[in-house]
């Protein structure tokens, strides 16, 4: 049975340009088809709004804005389509906030997402099972080993050399990112999604790159600069605007059979296009000569392309085998009917068709939705959630600016026969007014009335505030983020709550992030390099790991305890190390910590350095005063010494005092370190009772018997003789 034409089969007799050309409408339909599809789902419109009013741009100012309005937005200003203008001179402000916070979220989002020292991936070799003794004798056995210990060791060398080729093809996937410059790329992807909802980023796909090296000749000794052309894999953001998936993909690009890329390019581009054999040279020469199409095919995008500019289209999507060897893609025999295929068109014209670089199909596209849309590939960014309140703030902002315009001079009042001098009927300083014989009043105060207009600025002014605080509640990005504090609690607790609340959305973007831009981005990459990498030591099972997303949004919230511990980490009883926290902290502030660091010469150098002399004094003065200190204490206790010594002579020369001493020492709280009495001899002599002594009587009125008596005893007195 002969193959159907409408499927590219070639039968005999056809011409072969006649299957070209059927195989170049066919293309030209599903690009229709995608083009259609995407203008009727009505997400361009929103798209136009978003933009608009990003730029501050709306159907009131639409006629006053000339520099930055959309292309479509100055026709419509240009042409007389847009909205009528005529009526009452109203404001026309437009207080931006949309910029703002559009601003801030990409911003906030990229600086946690793109850090200057980690990736937000890992390959890592897949874990091998831990086997019992007696599995390990039976694969021990079926490798013609006696020792089960033999093939644990088997097993434990390939894992090592698992984990090494795992670094190895991490490093072969990072160089091509950096050199496609995987932040900027990235970051612009982020900006996209944040303005409209939705960024594209491409990769990986082949870029031709020119490598210099340099070098010497063994005879002459002369150097040149040696240019090698290589073709290796890369990435970069796409322009939302021109990228046309199939619109039966529904929430995910892969689910569609084809994808479509608008691009622009100049003369110049085609023309390195001619020493690429991979394009038709033919259908490139044909394009010069007829110059760019003056048709634009799909919704031009933010910015019109130039007219001098050509507009060149890449397909991606299956196609037939024998429609593929009608243009001369060379298959394999064994391929199937339907091939992945990339073709490109430039005026319409197929100036290049192969198969597609990743051969699973798969297309090398990844969209990123800052708020997912039920049954879209495309997001909802902040321009779009803030695009109600962005309406009432302009909305209440204006009739503030209208209520102060006419509250701020009064409305007059003339009545009849009230001539101006200069015939104008206007108000201006210093003007004459003339009462006509004809006028209604008798006085001339009478003729003129000035009434006030209520002002309602404080009215407006709330609804300006609400309108504000709403901002906030609809985007999910407090203040906070965009370095406002507001009512956050002036303490470390409470700062760190409010910021793990307030980075809860993003981390919910992070996850996002990882699942529908990182991973399969990733997995490509580690396709492209297992199909054609020439290192054979890169290549095994792996796995990728999407980690650092949400882990680097909670690195980023961690700072503020990760400040705490560095204060507390020159403590030896934390056991922390200093050099690790300071490290964690630069990486949280997008520092490269080994820009700061110091490598191991200079360690072995500062190893080496004679001791610092401030250290030296320090260590100096620090001895002195300990010698200061002890020599302090020797003083004290040779002072103690000496007053013990004197206390014992004291007791020793009057024992009686011991008893007085102790209750003394006792009333101002004095312990007893040994428990016994100062003085032995005094407690012996206690215990013992004196002998009573007699006092001998004497008249000797010079040695009396008793002190009692003193010098009177024996002598007649008055009182003595009864005389008083």
């Amino acid at each position: 049975m002969q193959a159907n034409v409408q499927h590219g089969g070639e039968q005999p007799g056809e011409d072969p340009k006649d299957m070209r050309a059927i195989f170049v409408q066919t293309l030209l339909s599903k690009r229709s088809e995608a083009i259609s599809g995407r203008a009727s789902s009505g997400i361009e419109e929103e798209w136009t709004e978003d933009e608009e009013h990003y730029q501050g741009i709306d159907d009131a100012n639409r006629a006053y804005q000339n520099a930055n309005q959309l292309f479509r937005s100055r026709k419509a200003a240009l042409t007389g389509t847009a909205p009528s203008t005529n009526g009452p001179s109203r404001s026309v402000v437009f207080l931006n906030i949309t910029r703002p916070y559009t601003d801030a979220a990409s911003a906030r989002v990229a600086d946690m997402l793109l850090p200057t020292d980690d990736r937000a991936w890992e390959i890592k070799p897949t874990p091998l099972p831990k086997l019992s003794p007696s599995q390990l004798t039976q694969l021990a056995t079926s490798m013609g080993m006696a020792d089960p210990a033999e093939a644990q060791a088997q097993i434990e060398a390939n894992q090592a050399q698992a984990k090494q080729a795992a670094t190895k093809m991490q490093q072969a996937i990072e160089d091509p990112l950096v050199e496609s410059n995987w932040h900027g790329e990235v970051r612009q992807v982020i900006e996209d999604a944040a303005r409209i909802g939705s960024g594209v980023l491409k990769g990986p796909f082949p870029i031709q790159r020119t490598q210099r090296m340099v070098r010497r000749d063994p005879v002459t000794q002369m150097t040149a600069v040696v240019r090698v052309d290589s073709i290796q894999p890369g990435s970069k953001r796409i322009d939302p605007w021109n990228f046309f998936p199939d619109a039966a993909c529904g929430e995910n690009l892969h689910n569609g059979s084809h994808t479509w890329e608008r691009e622009y390019i100049g003369k110049r581009q085609i023309k390195m296009m001619l020493s690429d054999p991979s394009y038709d040279r033919d259908e490139l020469l044909a394009a010069l000569r007829e110059g760019p199409a003056r048709t634009r095919q799909g919704t031009e995008a933010v910015y019109r392309a130039s007219d001098d500019e050509y507009e060149m289209w890449i397909f991606y999507g299956h196609c037939a085998s024998d429609q593929l060897r009608t243009v001369g893609v060379e298959l394999d025999e064994g391929d199937e009917d339907r091939v992945p295929t990339m073709a490109v068109l430039i005026n319409d014209r197929l100036v290049k068709a192969t198969q597609s670089p990743v051969e699973n199909g798969e297309f090398p596209y990844d969209i990123l939705a800052w708020q997912r849309r039920p049954g879209m590939p495309w997001g909802m960014g902040i321009s779009r959630q803030i695009r109600t309140v962005q309406r009432m703030l302009n909305g209440s902002t204006r009739a503030m600016m209208d209520n102060s315009g006419l509250s701020a001079a009064p409305q007059i009042v003339i009545g009849n026969g009230i001539t101006p001098e200069d015939g104008r009927h206007s108000i201006s300083p210093g003007k004459v007014w003339r009462a006509n014989s004809e006028a209604d009043v008798q006085d001339v105060r009478a003729a003129f009335s000035a009434f006030v207009v209520p002002s309602v600025q404080t009215e407006l002014m709330n609804i300006i505030n609400f309108c504000l605080k709403m901002a906030e509640d609809t985007t999910g990005m407090p203040a906070m983020l965009q370095g406002i504090r507001g009512d956050a609690p002036n303490t470390l607790g409470g700062m760190q709550m409010q910021n793990n609340n307030a980075t809860s959305v993003l981390r919910r973007l992070a996850k996002r992030f990882d699942d529908y831009l990182t991973r399969p981005h990733i997995q490509r990459y580690f396709d492209w390099m297992m199909s054609y990498s020439d290192d054979e030591s890169i290549k095994g099972d792996f796995e990728i790991d999407v980690r650092a997303s949400s882990a680097l949004v909670e690195r980023d919230a961690q700072q503020q305890f990760l400040m705490s511990l560095l204060q507390v980490s020159a403590n030896p009883v934390y056991e922390l190390d200093p050099a690790k926290l300071a490290a964690e902290l630069c990486k949280g502030q997008r520092l490269d910590p080994k820009n700061f660091q110091l490598d191991e010469q200079q360690k072995a150098q500062r190893a080496q350095l004679p001791p610092d002399p401030v250290a030296i004094a320090k260590a100096k003065l620090l001895e002195a005063q300990t010698r200061k200190v002890e020599s302090d204490r020797s003083e004290t206790d040779m002072k103690t010494l000496y007053s013990g010594v004197q206390t014992a002579q004291v007791l020793a020369t009057d024992p009686g005092v011991a008893p007085l001493a102790d209750e003394l020492a006792q009333s101002v709280g004095v312990e007893d370190q040994n428990g016994g009495t100062i003085v032995p001899q005094l407690a012996e002599a206690a215990m013992t009772q004196p002998e009573p002594v007699s006092v001998p009587s004497s008249t000797d009125p010079l040695t009396p018997t008793s002190p009692a008596l003193g010098f009177q005893d024996g002598i007649e007195t008055p009182e003595a003789d009864g005389l008083q």
